[in-house]
């Protein structure tokens, strides 16, 4: 065919944009090696505290402290959690031959934006529960020596601080959650 059926598509030929497939690949390779190596790290520190915790619970029962251990031992299990809903939620899809690229893509994408928005419930939630568990403990064995006054200016400081650490994950994965939803929209405006 020689001539457009319609005259007005032929001036609209200069704005059309098509998404190069072989960059959209590119894209998602980097993306998914950017979900491994963050998936790698958060194992590698779950594990190192699943270790230093049940190692901790160790040297309680060893000493006679079962109240620390049980405390230790609960916040490995609550880390162990953790690791297991990280894999469940946060771990890359692999691609699948009949899915367009940028359908693959747009899926990874919204895979993690759902696994980051909801940290506070899946990965923070039960590592808080594990550790106000570990600083119970604490208080118990403070208050029983010198009082519960003493036991909350002991505890003060390290409940602020983790509180804190709590604080910046949450905005730092609400941050990453909301670049990913733009990334997310963008690719709804191509499709349409």
């Amino acid at each position: 065919m020689s001539q457009f059926p319609i005259p007005e598509w032929a001036a609209l030929i200069d704005d059309a944009q098509f998404t190069d497939p072989a960059q959209v690949q590119a894209r998602a390779e980097a993306f998914e090696s950017t979900i491994k190596w963050r998936n790698i790290l958060e194992y590698a520190a779950g594990a190192l505290a699943v270790g230093l915790f049940a190692a901790l619970s160790i040297g309680a029962i060893a000493i006679g402290e079962y109240i620390f251990a049980a405390a230790g031992l609960f916040v490995a299990v609550c880390v162990m959690v953790v690791l297991w809903q990280l894999h469940k939620r946060g771990s890359h899809q692999p691609a699948r031959l009949e899915m367009p690229c940028l359908d693959h893509l747009r899926s990874q994408y919204e895979r993690q934006y759902h696994a980051l928005r909801t940290v506070p419930v899946w990965y923070l939630g039960p590592v808080a529960l594990g550790l106000a568990g570990f600083y119970a403990a604490f208080a118990f064995k403070f208050a029983r020596v010198g009082g519960w006054m003493e036991a909350a200016e002991a505890l003060w400081q390290p409940v602020l601080v983790t509180s804190a650490v709590f604080a910046g994950i949450w905005v730092l994965n609400a941050l990453a959650a909301r670049s990913l939803k733009r990334r997310i929209d963008q690719i709804d405006t191509l499709a349409r």
